[in-house]
């Protein structure tokens, strides 16, 4: 049989987040990262979006394991829905801190698989493939990139990266390894892309430490930081500044709370006791000799950040002299909610200081044109594909590979669903696509939530509901008195009794029409009585609200 090796975004090509690559020969596949998506603003009540595995429902036989590249919730956090669907047996690798993140985030759901831990150095052979990794800096600790040997030639899996050359915790790049992985004849890079209409090289992270210092130095009050509960050597820097001023540390949000529990255990930070005290005693010290380290960055409804700033916390309220910094990037589609957090801290009289107005408060984990370039020129791949970004981030990125010398068809700009197919005489052009729905998880469904149940949410937020209440006589499918209407979130019925009236007039006017035209059943009264409020109301009023229809048997 002819060898091919197929490439498949379950995640969808073009996406920032949800980041989920399916590797496939004849006989085998394994998963690169399983990540969640964050819903956007029409998804109504929706927590979270996960990858579509339909495409590997029927190829569960031939899935010999999952790979983790780092800790990030769009690589690691849709494990807790997606795992039970494949099998809770399936092997699962994962470098140290993203292994306890994910058996952390697993737990909660009494998940509890064999995540075994990799790291430079270590080679796992699986099925067809054979991989090597190399532990590259990220904003968050023990990150790898993956060389993949397969039965057509050597991948080069590079997720999220930057090449920074003083890291706040753990080594810089071994750019000797990647250069030797390069030498061998890489056939295709898949390389982060985010940041590639930025010109230079990615700041390093240590540079932050002197904007905690700059912020620090002049706040009077309670000094608040947030960022990503996972970003441990953030979370370092910031406890390392306040405890040189004389500041205790207050956790507040569970993410935030179990994070540098687990990172001290692990022993990636350090500190004394005493240098935490409980949120209970904020109050036995002044404003300005306390930090707070907060959950909640992106504005997440419920989060540490949107309780605190609601002044559901007890003991903790935000007052003038306060300071708010936002040391993080915006995640598409959370700008809505972080803004609206931003003005509401102005309002409570909080100093705010987020990348907007200081763009040096947040530096970015992925690297910028300097770095992709400089990946490339290691790598010198035979193609490349740009993951991990936004569709103009992919063609920003084609742009900067031809200036560095590769050719237009050496760069594979993808689309959703398309399916990236080499065999041994390399690319093979293929029309097969895979379907890339959105599977959204609300509460405690997975998938139950779609687009006719969020067209309705929809409808019930913008336009309000409206129940008629229809007495029946079950034989004679005859009105046995007066239809009851209530609306909510319509119009208000106090002020619109003459137009409620109306609609009930007309109820018993439609039903009395049909009845002489045949005869009715329960199924033809409801659709009937909905088909004559929906265009009643909208003649009237010129909304749609959804209509109901309740029969009540007498």
């Amino acid at each position: 049989m002819k060898k091919y090796l197929k490439i498949i975004s379950l995640g969808g090509f073009g996406r920032v987040t949800k980041n989920m690559f399916v590797y496939e020969t004849d006989k085998d596949i394994i998963i690169v990262d399983c990540g969640v998506g964050f819903p956007e603003e029409e998804m109504l009540g929706v927590d979270l979006v996960i990858p579509d595995i339909t495409y590997l429902k029927d190829k569960k036989d031939k899935i010999r394991a999952i790979f983790l590249s780092h800790g990030h919730d769009d690589h690691v956090g849709a494990l807790p829905y997606i795992l039970p669907q494949l099998s809770t047996k399936l092997p699962v690798f994962a470098p140290r801190w993203a292994k306890a993140l994910a058996e952390n985030k697993l737990s909660e759901f009494g998940i509890f698989p064999n995540i075994e831990e990799i790291d430079e150095g270590k080679r796992v052979k699986v099925g067809d493939f054979s991989l090597e990794f190399v532990k590259v800096t990220h904003s968050i600790p023990d990150t790898l990139h993956l060389a993949i040997e397969t039965p057509v030639g050597l991948i080069y899996h590079a997720a999220d990266f930057k090449l920074d050359l003083n890291p706040v915790m753990g080594k810089p790049t071994n750019q000797e390894l990647v250069r030797q992985i390069g030498k061998r004849g890489v056939l295709c890079l898949l390389s982060d892309c985010l940041r590639s209409e930025n010109p230079g090289f990615t700041p390093p992270e240590v540079k932050l430490e002197e904007v905690f210092e700059q912020e620090i130095t002049d706040c009077e009050g309670k000094f608040i930081v947030t960022t990503m509960s996972s970003n441990i050597s953030r979370l370092k820097q910031a406890i390392d500044v306040s405890l040189r001023h004389g500041r205790k540390i207050i956790l507040v949000g569970r993410s935030i709370e179990k994070n540098i529990e687990i990172a001290t255990k692990l022993k990636y930070i350090s500190y004394p006791k005493e240098a935490f005290i409980p949120k209970k005693l904020i109050n036995k010290y002044p404003p300005r000799a306390v930090t707070l380290i907060v959950a909640g960055s992106q504005g997440q409804l419920g989060s540490g950040m949107d309780r605190m700033v609601a002044g559901e916390i007890k003991d903790i309220k935000i007052k003038p002299g306060d300071k708010v910094v936002f040391s993080t990037d915006y995640i598409p589609g959370n700008e809505t909610a972080i803004y609206n957090m931003i003005d509401n801290l102005y309002r409570l009289g909080a100093e705010v200081a987020y990348s907007d107005i200081r763009s040096d408060i947040h530096v970015s984990g992925h690297g910028s044109q300097g770095d992709l370039g400089k990946l490339m020129e290691m790598i010198n791949p035979k193609y490349l594909i740009p993951i991990g970004g936004n569709y103009r981030h992919m063609v920003a990125y084609k742009k900067l590979a031809i200036k560095n010398g590769f050719k237009t068809d050496q760069v594979l700009i993808q689309d959703n669903g398309k399916v990236i197919e080499f065999n041994e005489s390399g690319l093979s052009e293929t029309k097969e696509r895979v379907e890339i729905g959105q599977v959204m998880v609300d509460a405690l469904g997975v998938g139950d939530v779609g687009n006719v149940v969020l067209r309705d949410r929809r409808i019930l937020s913008e336009e309000g509901i409206v129940v008629a209440i229809l007495p029946v006589n079950q034989s004679k499918m005859t009105l046995e008195g007066e239809p009851e209407i209530v609306s909510r979130g319509f119009v208000y019925i106090k002020e619109n009794l003459e137009l409620l009236a109306e609609a009930k007039r007309g109820i018993e006017g439609t039903l009395k029409e049909h009845q002489q035209r045949g005869r009715l059943d329960t199924r033809l009264v409801r659709e009937v009585v909905q088909d004559y409020l929906e265009k009643f109301f909208f003649n009237k009023t010129g909304r749609r609200p959804m209509v109901l229809v309740v029969i009540v048997e007498v």
